[in-house]
């Protein structure tokens, strides 16, 4: 008998090592990911933060976040629900901050170009004209082209800094002016002209997507209230009647109600998106 508990001690004691170094490999490969993604997100948008710091802040997220929310409802399943949100927020708020910043560049462009034209007629350099929009302009088109700036003092060729910027951005204006750019060096032309016509091209685009935008902001916000109004009625209600609503979130029922909700949800949002969307 005691060599039979002897074994099964030692079975356990091995799956519990077993188990430790799985995690301990996962936690570091997580690690790993994580910091090298947001150093190059955050260097792509000119952000230089520890990529380290944000792990931790991550991770610290990923742990409370549930704990929190654990011992306010008392729900397994929103603490789950909250652990995945937490996992995915840096995701998210990166995506966030990309959009933003690639629509401000958009913007910004028409006006760079403009001011490059100008500085070509006037009988300046590419390199000069490139300078000037460094100087002029704020960011992020002056950090954008201040980075093709380098590269060329640097001695890398002009097509191959074009294209480097066409693949790190993937924007498409920005692919307009690389195209426009790299067509103008290799068949010649009047790269004034060329760069007028574009930033009259990209200038009608913004105001035609300015339009858009204004025009679907009402889609917009209905999707976004019709969304949360079922989230803001449930939590009114676990307020004023919490002995009503506590099996929603304790019971396999209540879960299942709320998965069929959230998939509902989910449907909903992405059925308004595709009718709010329109691609100029």
């Amino acid at each position: 008998m005691s060599a039979e508990l002897l074994l099964v001690a030692v079975m356990v004691f091995g799956a519990v090592l077993a188990a430790i170094w799985t995690l301990r490999a996962a936690y570091q490969r997580w690690r790993e990911m994580f910091t090298e993604n947001a150093r190059v997100s955050l260097e792509d948008m000119f952000l230089f933060v520890d990529p380290r710091a944000l792990f931790h802040a991550n991770v610290a997220l990923f742990l409370l976040l549930p704990l929190g929310v654990w011992l306010v409802t008392g729900s397994p399943f929103l603490a789950a629900v909250s652990a995945v949100a937490g996992a995915v927020f840096p995701r998210a708020a990166w995506v966030t901050m990309r959009t933003r910043r690639m629509r401000k560049l958009a913007l910004q462009l028409p006006d760079a170009l403009t001011m490059m034209a100008g500085s070509l007629r006037a009988g300046a350099s590419l390199q000069q004209a490139l300078d000037m929009v460094v100087k002029e302009n704020p960011a992020p088109v002056s950090q954008e082209f201040s980075m093709l700036l380098r590269e060329q003092r640097l001695g890398l060729a002009l097509e191959d800094s074009l294209r480097g910027m066409a693949q790190r951005l993937n924007v498409e204006e920005i692919d307009l002016f690389v195209s426009a750019m790299s067509i103008a060096k290799e068949v010649g032309g009047n790269l004034s002209e060329i760069l007028d016509r574009l930033s009259s091209t990209l200038r009608a685009k913004a105001a035609m997507e300015g339009k858009i935008r204004a025009l679907t902001s009402q889609g917009k916000l209905q999707g976004l209230i019709v969304g949360a109004l079922p989230i803001f009625l449930a939590g009114i209600l676990y307020v004023m009647e919490p002995e009503a609503m506590l099996p929603l979130f304790t019971t396999l029922y209540g879960w299942g109600v709320m998965a069929a909700v959230f998939v509902l949800l989910l449907l909903g949002g992405f059925f308004i998106k595709k009718i709010v969307t329109i691609d100029v």
